[in-house]
């Protein structure tokens, strides 16, 4: 929700030479109509299960990189198919930031009401804990999204070589 995860995702897919995948963009094209059209006709649940739906599919695949809605993690089913197949990161925005880039758009359905400031902290909380737990996380203030490719890349690249170094190496646990 404003972190730029399709931005971001869009250039780190570019710079691993990846396919990428918006979840919201496809779930668009499959229906035909935005999301927040399906909010107003169908509704959120609806939504979610057309979500959950493609998460199951795109988990299939290999090689991508996969932006998703920010209520995806939610459910928990989703959380722990998508943490099985693939490597879930986690953007976050300083919230005063994120107030800012969110005053400029009308697209997101969560978002409508009167008092952006009260919906957002309330996403925030809902989500906070879940998020909290994701062990690749990355604060997108004030850096760009080709900054921000780069450092996941090379935590990306950091953790492939610890896992290499632990391959034939036993671990102690204390």
């Amino acid at each position: 929700m404003g972190t730029g995860k399709t931005t971001i995702g869009r250039e780190l897919a570019r710079l691993m030479g990846r396919h990428f995948i918006d979840t919201d963009l496809e779930i668009e094209k499959e229906l035909k109509i935005s999301v927040k059209e399906i909010f107003e006709k169908y509704g959120e649940e609806y939504f979610r299960q057309i979500e959950v739906g493609l998460i199951q599919k795109l988990s299939r695949l290999e090689n991508k990189v996969i932006s998703t809605g920010g209520g995806i993690l939610l459910n928990p089913g989703v959380k722990e198919l998508l943490s099985q197949t693939g490597i879930i990161i986690c953007l976050f925005t300083e919230r005063e930031y994120l107030l800012e880039r969110l005053s400029h758009t009308s697209k997101r359905p969560l978002l409508n009401g009167d008092n952006l400031k009260e919906i957002v902290e309330k996403l925030i909380l809902e989500r906070e804990e879940i998020f909290s737990k994701i062990s690749i996380r990355l604060n997108t203030t004030n850096i760009s999204p080709r900054e921000a490719s780069k450092k996941i890349l090379d935590l990306l690249r950091t953790r492939q070589k610890v896992l290499e170094k632990l391959k034939d190496q036993y671990i102690v646990i204390e």
